[in-house]
């Protein structure tokens, strides 16, 4: 009988031994970030293809931007995350030669809660197109690479979830895995290397009347993996592949209708009808029927966008 407690206590002995302790899972929070300034470099290059009725045109661009984030707070339970484009520089290159174009000022404001859903933007009116695509690619960019969504109850390595951004009327699915912690960067920051994937309907972003009007389709898409510091609450670095489809039609105005003939008048006293036998020969004038019409076809375009990203800190 003695043998038996004697066998437990020999299992429960190697349990110790073996045993692995059960980490706990980290709760990461954009809290610690809250009154920090960080300043980022975003590399870009890509190819662009524009098809418009039966011309297709290709060009390579490759852009360097300055971009700020600075959070805050904003109320109890709400964050301000500001990010602004500083400066940057633009080189595209096409059948038609080199252009440069350098990228001025834009900034944008997301209202977030501590684990980093999003559930306003503030800011971004565009004045132009070139501000409106501007815009675009600044959110893209941050939900890419630096508002990262988590779940309240933390997370531990391997764990997959998704998160909802909401963008005006637009909920937004963000799909992320935790895949491992790096062993090269110092513990301290307790890094995590997240794998990121989303689709933004750049579309609903737009007025219904636009995009009934253009027939307007936009989808931006990315997939990006993020290193993030749980300490410090923010983005370290990051890369990834976006791309981008856009399609409409350009508006026709309406065909001008065709002009009714005008009846004609019948000669005036003064020179004459002429004999019985010629007015008896004449029949009154029939209006000519108007000329067919060839409907017209509103051209359309189609844009395709890839590129690959690389976000690394600036200082």
């Amino acid at each position: 009988m003695w043998r038996i407690p004697f066998l437990l206590g020999c299992l429960a002995l190697l349990n110790l031994v073996f045993a692995q302790p059960v980490p706990a899972p980290l709760i990461p929070s954009y809290r610690p970030a809250v009154g920090q300034t960080f300043v980022y470099r975003l590399l870009v290059n890509g190819e662009v293809r524009m098809e418009t009725a039966s011309i297709v045109g290709f060009a390579h661009f490759a852009a360097t931007v300055d971009i700020e984030q600075r959070w805050r707070q904003e109320g109890n339970n709400r964050l301000r995350c500001g990010v602004t484009v500083k400066e940057g520089a633009l080189r595209v290159f096409s059948s038609v030669g080199e252009q440069q174009q350098k990228l001025g000022w834009v900034q944008l404001a997301f209202i977030t809660t501590p684990n980093g859903e999003i559930v306003d933007v503030v800011g971004g009116g565009a004045r132009s197109l070139e501000e409106l695509v501007a815009n675009f690619d600044l959110m893209a960019t941050a939900l890419a690479t630096l508002i990262v969504p988590f779940p309240k109850e933390g997370i531990k390595i391997g764990d997959a979830w998704q998160g909802a951004h909401q963008l005006g009327q637009t909920i937004t699915l963000t799909t992320v895995q935790c895949v491992e912690q790096p062993t090269t960067l110092p513990a301290r920051h307790q890094p995590l290397k997240l794998r990121l994937r989303y689709l933004l309907p750049l579309d609903t972003l737009v007025s219904t009347m636009l995009r009934a009007q253009w027939n307007f389709t936009a989808r931006y898409s990315a997939e990006s993996e993020v290193l993030f510091s749980a300490v410090e609450g923010r983005t370290l670095s990051a890369s990834g592949t976006i791309k981008l489809e856009v399609s409409g039609q350009v508006p026709t105005l309406p065909a001008t209708p065709p002009q009714e003939p005008q009846p004609q008048q019948p000669p005036s006293p003064e020179q004459g009808y002429g004999n019985s036998e010629d007015s008896s020969e004449q029949s009154p004038t029939q209006p000519s029927p108007p000329p067919p019409t060839t409907p017209t076809i509103a051209p359309t375009f189609k844009l395709l966008v890839d590129a690959r990203f690389d976000l690394v800190p600036s200082r």
